[in-house]
């Protein structure tokens, strides 16, 4: 009799049970130990977002702590710039570059063989305004113009010493304009993909590197930010520019920040829970809903974040007169805190002295409390424009 023939029937084929899906078989320890291995802050937060239980995960104060701990931004030092010999955008700044690679020899090697002073970029013996000015700095790229208007544009590696150059025609809005464009650079670290971003008469363009497209941007909301006198700078995944009202008596005196969220592309106008006049920077914290604002006020620190309603919130305040602080204060009249940028659990700063041209760059560990000092020994005051430059791995 052949299988499956006769009185009793066909046996029906046995079935295992179903296997649990890879991710969610994960132990809690394992998962904990995968997400480590994200490359930012921003693919930690992507992941909390899963399910209930990777935000448990995720959000663990354990896990934020080892993140960063692990992720120290590599920098390599501090660019400097004075005020230039004329009004901004046309203004050369002479450069200085500080090194901050005290104790890591890889990253002092790459700093030593770069080129920050951009002697590797071709000029134009022809042009009136032929050298390259330094207009925004990010992952690991300089974002440089020249040019009487600053409508020629370079994105420079100075580790690599490799250029992509912008010409006029790839930001439309700009080529044949006479006012002074105020630029950022912001740079995916992932793939070294970037955009640059152009603000000019409440208007703003901007240009994809990835996607080799410009995009143009006419928002209502550009008229509530009356002056923008400098560049901008990039904050993560935020780029911000400033405004000036303090130096305006016909305006409220708020404190107005123009913010673009590249994730998204949309633009923002916010306004700062401090006072105009006062240093401070804008932060990419996820850990805190991601728009942050780092403020100095008397020698301490401020973290200001987004309570449930919107509102801003004083969510730490800190003293950073530690006894090395309180001896430069006093030996050297240093007085003045000003805030460079916020990245990864740390915070980047410059104690100077409005007496003496020598400055004071800090680095201070916001989980350990625990600040570097690198000294600027100049004999030249360098108060223009100040990046922290982080090498691209």
């Amino acid at each position: 009799m052949d299988p499956g023939t006769g009185g009793g029937g066909a046996k029906k084929p046995r079935t295992s049970p179903a296997a649990a899906p890879p991710v969610a078989a994960l132990g809690d320890d394992l998962l904990r130990e995968i997400l480590l291995w994200l490359p930012d802050m921003a693919s930690l937060a992507n992941a909390a977002c899963v399910d209930t239980r990777w935000y448990g995960v995720a959000s663990d104060p354990a896990v934020f702590r080892r993140f960063n701990a692990l992720r120290r931004p590599p920098l390599l030092g501090f660019i400097l710039t004075d005020r230039g010999d004329q009004l901004f955008p046309r203004r050369c700044s002479e450069l200085t570059f500080i090194r901050a690679t005290r104790g890591y020899p890889r990253l002092a090697s790459a700093a030593a063989k770069a080129d920050f002073y951009f002697q590797d970029l071709p000029v134009d013996p022809d042009a009136v305004d032929d050298e390259w000015r330094l207009r925004g700095c990010s992952g690991g790229r300089l974002l440089l113009s020249r040019g009487y208007n600053g409508l020629v544009l370079a994105v420079y590696d100075p580790i690599a010493r490799t250029a992509t150059y912008l010409h006029p025609c790839n930001i439309d809005v700009f080529r044949y304009s006479i006012h002074m464009v105020r630029y950022a650079i912001v740079v995916d670290e992932a793939d070294g993909s970037f955009l640059v971003i152009g603000v000019v008469d409440f208007q703003a363009a901007v240009f994809s590197s990835r996607s080799d497209r410009r995009t143009f941007e006419d928002e209502n909301m550009f008229w509530s930010i009356y002056n923008i006198p400098a560049d901008g700078m990039a904050a993560g995944r935020f780029a911000y520019w400033r405004s000036d009202t303090k130096k305006n008596k016909r305006y409220d005196l708020v404190e107005r920040i123009l913010v673009l969220y590249t994730t998204t592309m949309e633009w923002s106008v916010i306004t700062a829970p401090f006072p105009p006049g006062e240093s401070y920077c804008v932060a990419d914290m996820p850990e805190h809903g991601g728009l942050c604002l780092f403020s100095s006020k008397e020698q301490c620190l401020q973290l200001w974040v987004h309570n449930s309603t919107g509102e801003w919130v004083l969510k730490e305040e800190f003293s950073l007169m530690d006894e090395r602080m309180k001896k430069l204060r006093r030996d050297e009249w240093m007085k003045r805190v000003r805030i460079l940028a916020a990245r990864a659990g740390y915070v980047y700063m410059e104690f100077w002295s409005i007496r003496k041209p020598n400055s004071y760059l800090l680095v201070l560990n916001l989980r350990t409390k625990k600040m570097d000092m690198f000294p600027n020994n100049s004999n030249d005051p360098y108060r223009g424009p100040a990046f922290p430059f982080f090498m691209r791995v």
